[in-house]
């Protein structure tokens, strides 16, 4: 009976040991070949989004988004990519600096939630919208690119 165990036990290990190294082989694998994870790719979106604002470039910017990404405001004021698009080619949308903050990524299958905070510095139609804002991103995979389909900014209060 002893020996019964003790190779149930042997088994047991190495098949927990082969599949220890399996992962540790890929996760090897992926660095190596330069693959990101999912929670990297989504945070490289989050600057490269943030990067094509500052660039008012509206093309690369739409990239990112699905069309039917609405935005929503802690006031309750909504944004769909088509408003959003036109503030951006016109103009209206002016952003000179931006850093993100505390960013955080959450995968379920082919969904994600990102958060942070980002501060930025901007102007639209020349009223400084400038501040510390926390969002939330709900990107999507589809047809294997991650794009955002909905976001929500609320303004950070100044500590009392």
């Amino acid at each position: 009976m002893k020996y019964m165990l003790f190779a149930i036990n042997a088994i047991l290990t190495f098949q927990f040991a082969q599949a220890q190294s399996s992962d540790v082989n890929k996760a090897h694998q992926a660095s190596s070949t330069g693959v990101k994870s999912v929670e990297d790719m989504l945070i490289q979106i989050e600057h490269d989004w943030g990067n094509a604002l500052l660039q008012a470039d509206a093309a690369a910017w739409s990239r990112y988004l699905g069309d039917d990404w609405v935005l929503t405001y802690s006031d309750g004021t909504l944004v769909t990519k088509p408003m959003a698009l036109a503030d951006l080619k016109e103009g209206a949308l002016r952003v000179e600096s931006f850093q993100l903050d505390d960013v955080k990524v959450r995968v379920y299958g082919d969904t994600a939630v990102v958060t942070g905070q980002i501060t930025e510095k901007s102007k639209f139609r020349d009223k400084d919208t400038s501040g510390v804002r926390r969002f939330t991103d709900v990107f999507v995979k589809r047809d294997g690119h991650w794009q955002a389909v909905a976001s929500h900014e609320s303004d950070v209060s100044a500590p009392k």
